[in-house]
């Protein structure tokens, strides 16, 4: 989709994108901020709540910045904010009833209604503030928070008190309480005792169904306004005195209602927000923004600009004289099946299969990282987008389980491929319905695919798009992930219970009578069958990592197993409790994915415990990153990648992207521009120096300017780091250091100069 900040983003406005250098050990988010879903105002900012975190518009400064699990919220999925003026808090509500206290630059967690044990729907669905205390509306009550001591402090039941009674909204009139809720508008006082008590709430029976569901509920100045929900067609009522109708919604749904500041009222539905007056009379309808259809989930007016949370745009300033959408840089879509990262460049695919590889018929969710920016495809009619990888001249290919191998440069779609213009079969005959899921370029950019549900389902495009179809054909029903090893070997991943499979072509992809292949079932060198391969990968070293659903499993000298029937090696570790005995390493472990950084170290992503880093032999498990200890968004890691030149680690999980920078960029084949990183070092700098343009494992030693050793290292990848500690623990003094840098083999070398500031 064409991103709407480019069309309707005023002058002056600055958008907060990825940058091309982070500190090493550090996270940023690659989440989507399309989705809104609350707005609220507070000390001269909008704050827009979305799946994955906060949008955060300053109209002082006309900019925007982003609040997500990398700069300290607690989870992502955000159901719900609000904005206590009193305390200058902005109170967050998690979709798991989890909440952060966002006040004073530091977030205070309350874990308490997560914690709690509450039968039934347990949801937060609207916070309304009032002087220090938040009221929380949600499926089983109204959970009071004192925001001054951070912490709940009652829990109140309107109702009948012969179920639980979800209340969806709150206001407030003359000193009480009133409560949306699925059995009618209650009231209380507020300065009344016992609330937790049913009995103590009063219901507005002057409505013409008072028993009937309401799910918004909001004052201006003086009058109430309440929705009546329906599965017909909602209705609006106001108070002043009497109930009186006002509108039917025309098969609508009213969301929410927020009372304005000049006695208006923001009633958003599913497709428009209106703006009424204290008298009730619609005054305006928004349904669009130019060319671009509303799709609002909450909306506020202050003074002559709505602002509206949107379910496709973020966060949107209507003003008189124009749109404005305030959106952080990032792809249109969460989810991700697959990533590929190279060069700077990031391509993900958001399709998705079931346990049994049926299809999920997903729009084609495809985004990219290009020059900082994120872009992603227009809607179209194609579906479920498996791989994503980049040809030449900047185009890259699309892999579908189902629309055939779609060819795209930017956003044009150039070429589909499919049963009707090339050798790629179909599942059905006479229908276009074409599966594919591997694919990857050999040498000499030939791009090999594997189908799936045909014979000879292995195929060849050239560079000049001509086919080849190898004569074999893979005995298994679904063909997952190929590679292609440094001696043009292909590991092909066959899903469901069947192994892997192996050919060779000889570096002859039209000449068949010198291939090699075989069909593998992996087992161990403990004789263990490890039937359900999810992953496979080739290391530095040329070994083949495969990730099974017991952990990671290695095959040495893989190329024997194109005429052997070799072993693969599990990673035992010793439990070194006197018994003798051994594990498995991550042998409980399902592992969807393992990707290899520039030090040869393992990167192994798991469908339900994050991601754990391992050294380059496997043995010993460097780093566990999970949603607890980490800005990890979930636990479900569907893919990896590394990027070699840029020493990113990208993260495709259940909730988003998410890139680490790592210690590890690749190394060149020789010491080349080596250069250290902050240089001069400032007093104030609390980091590491990074001496980077190194060769894989670089001895560097690191002297004062007489000549005298501070600290040693060898380097991770292509970098190495120095926390500005001598060898004794104590920080350096200021003054002129020498980074002295020498190849493994002692064929190169290089000298650097780090200039050291440190106040004293």
């Amino acid at each position: 989709m064409k991103r709407l900040l480019l069309i309707f983003l005023a002058a002056g406005v600055s958008v907060m994108v990825a940058v091309g250098q982070y500190p090493q050990r550090t996270w940023h988010d690659n989440f989507s901020y399309n989705y809104g879903m609350s707005v609220t105002e507070g000390d001269a900012k909008l704050f827009c709540s979305t799946i994955s975190g906060i949008i955060v518009a300053d109209t002082r400064y006309n900019s925007v910045t982003r609040l997500s699990t990398v700069n300290g919220l607690t989870e992502t999925n955000i159901r719900t904010i609000a904005w206590s003026g009193e305390t200058s808090t902005l109170i967050i509500a998690y979709a798991s009833t989890n909440i952060d206290l966002l006040k004073d630059n530091s977030i205070e967690n309350i874990p308490e209604v997560m914690r709690k044990s509450i039968p039934g729907l347990k949801e937060i669905y609207r916070i309304r503030t009032r002087g220090s205390f938040a009221y929380l509306a949600c499926s089983f009550g109204i959970v009071v928070l004192d925001l001054n001591r951070n912490e709940v402090r009652d829990t109140w039941k309107p109702g009948t008190g012969t179920l639980s009674n979800p209340v969806y909204d709150v206001t407030f009139l003359n000193e009480k309480i009133l409560a949306a809720t699925s059995t009618g508008v209650y009231e209380a006082p507020l300065s009344a005792e016992g609330l937790a008590y049913f009995g103590n709430w009063i219901r507005h029976d002057g409505l013409p169904t008072p028993s009937a569901s309401y799910n918004c509920i909001a004052n201006v100045d003086g009058n109430l306004f309440v929705n009546r929900k329906s599965s017909a067609s909602d209705s609006v009522f106001i108070y002043n005195g009497n109930w009186n109708y006002l509108y039917n919604t025309g098969g609508i749904s009213n969301l929410t209602f927020e009372a304005t500041g000049d006695s208006e009222l923001a009633v958003s539905s599913a497709l428009d927000v209106k703006i009424l007056t204290q008298a009730g009379a619609i005054t305006r309808t928004i349904t669009a923004y130019g060319e671009f259809e509303a799709m609002p989930s909450n909306a506020l007016k202050n003074g002559l600009t709505v602002w509206i949370a949107d379910r496709r745009y973020g966060l949107v300033a209507i003003h008189p004289s124009g749109h404005e959408v305030y959106l952080p840089d990032g792809p249109d879509y969460n989810s991700v099946i697959s990533l590929t990262a190279s060069a700077g460049h990031v391509y993900a695919a958001g399709g998705a299969v079931d346990n049994a590889w049926n299809n999920s018929w997903k729009m084609l969710e495809v985004s990219y990282l290009i020059d900082n920016l994120w872009s992603s495809l227009p809607q179209s009619d194609f579906r479920d987008a498996m791989r994503v990888i980049p040809g030449k001249n900047n185009n890259y290919f699309v892999s579908t389980w189902g629309m055939g191998l779609l060819e795209y440069s930017g956003t044009t779609l150039l070429n589909q491929y499919n049963e009707y213009n090339s050798p790629l079969n179909s599942i059905i005959p006479g229908s276009n319905y074409t599966r594919i899921c591997g694919m990857a370029f050999d040498s000499n950019d030939n791009l090999w695919i594997a189908q799936s549900g045909v014979t000879q389902n292995i195929k060849v495009l050239r560079p000049d798009r001509s086919w080849i179809t190898l004569p074999v054909t893979v005995d298994a029903p679904t063909l997952g992930d190929l590679i292609i090893t440094g001696t043009g070997t292909k590991w092909i991943v066959l899903p469901r219970g069947h192994g892997l499979f192996v050919l060779n072509d000889n570096g002859t992809p039209g000449q068949f009578d010198d291939d090699t292949y075989r069909k593998l079932i992996v087992r161990d060198t403990d004789d263990k069958i490890l039937s359900y391969v999810y992953s496979v990968t080739e290391d530095l070293d040329g070994n083949i990592w495969v990730g099974t659903d017991q952990g990671p499993a290695i095959y040495y000298n893989p190329d024997r197993a194109l005429t052997e029937d070799i072993r693969a090696v599990r990673i035992k570790i010793p439990r070194n409790d006197g018994t003798g005995l051994a594990d498995y390493m991550l042998g409980t472990e399902l592992i969807t994915s393992i990707a290899v950084d520039g030090a040869n170290r393992k990167w192994v992503g798991t469908f339900n415990s994050g991601a754990y880093l391992l050294s380059a032999d496997g043995t010993r498990m460097i780093a566990g990153f999970n949603e607890d200890n980490s800005p990890l968004p979930s636990n479900t890691v569907a893919s990896i990648a590394t990027d070699h030149s840029t020493g990113l680690v990208w993260f495709g999980t259940a909730e988003g992207i998410i890139a680490y920078h790592s210690d590890a960029p690749a190394g060149g084949e020789k010491l080349s521009g080596v250069y250290s990183f902050p240089n001069p070092v400032r007093p104030d700098f609390e980091g590491v120096v990074t001496i980077a343009g190194l060769v894989r494992d670089t001895r560097v030693k690191i002297t004062d300017i007489s000549g005298n050793l501070v600290f040693e290292t060898i380097s991770t990848g292509g970098e190495a780091t120095w926390n500005l500690n001598n060898y004794r623990g104590q920080r350096v003094s200021s003054g002129v250091y020498l980074a002295f840098c020498s190849t493994p083999d002692g064929s190169g070398s290089a000298v650097v100069k780090i200039l050291i500031v440190t106040g004293n």
